[in-house]
């Protein structure tokens, strides 16, 4: 019986707009250069698997920006695009804000109303708690684990670990969300999670355990619940 469903935060639940696919586009039109939104999803997804971004060893501006001129570099030579060590500040200087996917709200009302322990697992900072009340859906979480705060962070089967025992997670009674293979779906499975990646985008269908829209995972309480 499944009585707690955990959600990674960033890109499973919200996401930041505009989007990064579409700033990266406005900057490649100023070179005078096309961009396929889909490539550029493909590429993210991607270089995020390779290279992701951490919140434990990042701890400032200067740290921040360094990681990102390397990723950045990486990330134009897939589009020949030139300039990439401004591409930071162009991204920076967009006024971004924290949107939820559709459908969360919907689907995080059913779990409490079912009386399912809900949390998020994600690998941010300490603002994290800020932008989950900003968003409105504070109150209906358990518990918000954060990597900064830990001091670990995914994929590290520690910071799973160190979920299970200061939750009380039992991992064949828990459903866990995420939206990286590496990151989100590898290790919390290797714990004994009941684990899905959503993958709105497709791009994990080799992944038998994928979900094509968040609210596809109420199905899976319910029938794990009946059987």
């Amino acid at each position: 019986m499944i009585n707690t469903v955990l959600f990674d935060f960033v890109n499973t639940l919200a996401f930041l707009s505009p989007k990064r696919e579409d700033i990266l586009r406005s900057f490649a039109k100023e070179q005078g250069i096309a961009l396929d939104k889909k490539d550029i999803l493909k590429v993210f997804i991607n270089l995020d698997e390779i290279e992701p971004y951490s919140s434990v060893r990042i701890k400032n501006l200067k740290d921040k920006k360094d990681f990102y001129l390397k990723y950045n570099e990486r990330l134009f030579k897939n589009f020949d695009l030139k300039h990439s060590d401004k591409f930071f500040d162009f991204y920076m200087n967009y006024n971004k804000k924290w949107q939820l996917y559709k459908n969360v709200k919907y689907v995080l009302n059913e779990l409490v109303s079912e009386g399912v322990q809900i949390g998020i697992v994600s690998n941010f900072d300490s603002n994290l708690e800020n932008i989950v009340k900003d968003l409105g859906i504070f109150e209906m979480f358990n518990f918000l684990c954060v990597s900064q705060k830990v001091g670990l962070e995914k994929p590290d089967i520690n910071f799973y670990k160190y979920v299970k025992k200061s939750y009380n997670i039992v991992p064949s009674s828990t459903i866990y969300v995420g939206d990286s293979y590496s990151l989100d779906y590898v290790p919390s499975k290797e714990l004994g999670f009941q684990s899905y990646i959503i993958d709105r985008h497709k791009q994990f269908l080799f992944v038998e355990s994928r979900l094509d829209d968040i609210k596809d995972i109420l199905a899976k309480v319910e029938d794990s619940n009946v059987t």
